[in-house]
């Protein structure tokens, strides 16, 4: 009977979840050491990725305030047995009370008060980043927009500040690889309307943000109505001087009535629509659900799938008052007082309601991060990192 190679079991295991590795930590000594071995590290990384969609999401209270005591994880439909984190996870980031900023491909970004975290759940490390020098003397940081960003072999943070007031942002970049911050040439512009620098969208190498839609503006300014403006980030050190900010306008539908106070608009990255990437928009007024996705980006072209009032969804909670949403391979996840459900907007699930759990974060808004729980690429795993608790 022929043995198996060790590589030969590594590639097998690399297959399992990170729930199931931390499962059988404690079985053998192979197992206790899968999460320190650089081989099986970049192989699940690798093999998780694969299917290329969360498998779970943290839930926050959403506030500027350091009132980040509690949060939750939970899994998705059909991810049950293969997404969690060690117990004391949760526990460490509320104890510390921790702001979640950002996922990606297994790791979180999160502050606090002016100290930057990158925290890899599944194998509870951590990193402090530091911040750019004219940065660490400030009193807090919620006026500024953070970032992860994660490819092959290198993580970014992405950085927008602006010192006077002004419509241009200057934008850092942190590169783990070269391990310190860079100044990009080109600045950002923002427009006249405040953007929504707390919730950024990475969609095919450009980062985007939706503008508020308060009425502070005159109707005659050319920025009355909301808007989207994007920059892109792929090109690294090869940055064209002639790249500029690009603007992006919202469909009519969306911009009648936005200045309403019941209204809430979001973007998120939608599927793939003919091998490209795109965007939706989300606009939640009046207890009314409407989704558009951008068919064509050079001209703004929008598209609308869905309107749907929440009563009309089907669910048992009487008057629910809807407290945060965001959307997962077409399916448009959202949370009331005391639950989050998924509402599915395409062929595959459309029009079905599902309860996915309870929850108990109380508060007037909530934000739902959605990850992937894996072993991060042994070129990302920090070299300076300290284990969160034993």
């Amino acid at each position: 009977m022929t043995t198996m190679s060790n590589d030969e079991l590594l590639e097998i295991l690399s297959w399992l979840p990170a729930k199931a590795i931390h499962k059988l930590n404690s079985s053998s000594k192979l197992f206790s050491e899968l999460p320190q071995t650089p081989y099986f590290v970049a192989n699940q990384a690798k093999n998780s990725l694969k299917k290329d969609h969360p498998s779970c999401f943290f839930i926050q209270r959403d506030n500027n305030l350091n009132h980040n005591d509690h949060v939750e994880l939970h899994p998705l439909p059909g991810e049950e047995l293969s997404s969690g984190v060690p117990e004391n996870m949760l526990g460490f980031i509320a104890r510390s009370r921790l702001k979640i900023l950002s996922s990606r491909n297994g790791l979180l970004l999160c502050l606090h008060r002016t100290e930057l975290f990158i925290i890899n759940p599944a194998t509870c490390y951590l990193l402090h980043i530091f911040l750019p020098n004219h940065l660490q003397q400030r009193g807090n940081l919620h006026s500024i927009s953070m970032t992860l960003e994660c490819d092959s072999d290198d993580y970014r943070l992405i950085l927008f500040y602006n010192e006077d007031w002004s419509s241009h942002f200057d934008c850092h970049v942190y590169s783990h690889k070269q391990g310190a911050w860079s100044l990009r040439k080109n600045c950002f512009f923002a427009g006249s309307r405040n953007l929504k620098f707390d919730m950024p969208m990475i969609c095919n190498g450009a980062i985007h943000f939706i503008s508020d839609y308060y009425s502070y503006l005159t109707e005659d300014s050319t920025s009355f109505k909301p808007y989207i403006m994007s920059y892109e980030i792929t090109n690294g050190d090869d940055e064209d001087q002639s790249i500029e900010t690009k603007f992006l306008r919202i469909p009519k539908e969306a911009r009648r009535g936005s200045h309403d106070d019941s209204c809430h608009m979001n973007i998120f990255k939608w599927r793939e629509v003919a091998g490209y990437q795109t965007i939706c928009l989300v606009r939640l007024r009046k207890r009314v659900f409407t989704v558009w996705i951008l068919t064509n980006y050079e001209s703004s072209s929008w598209r609308r799938i869905k309107k749907v009032r929440v009563k009309g969804m089907g669910l048992v909670e009487q008057n629910p008052v809807i407290k945060g949403f965001t959307v997962l391979n077409g399916d448009l996840v959202f949370a009331t007082k005391k639950k989050v459900y998924t509402y599915g907007l395409t062929s595959e699930k459309y029009m079905v309601l599902s309860k996915i759990c309870d929850h108990g974060c109380d508060s007037r808004f909530v934000r739902l991060f959605l990850i992937q729980i894996l072993f991060v690429h042994v070129e990302l795993v920090p070299k300076v990192c300290v284990l969160i608790f034993n």
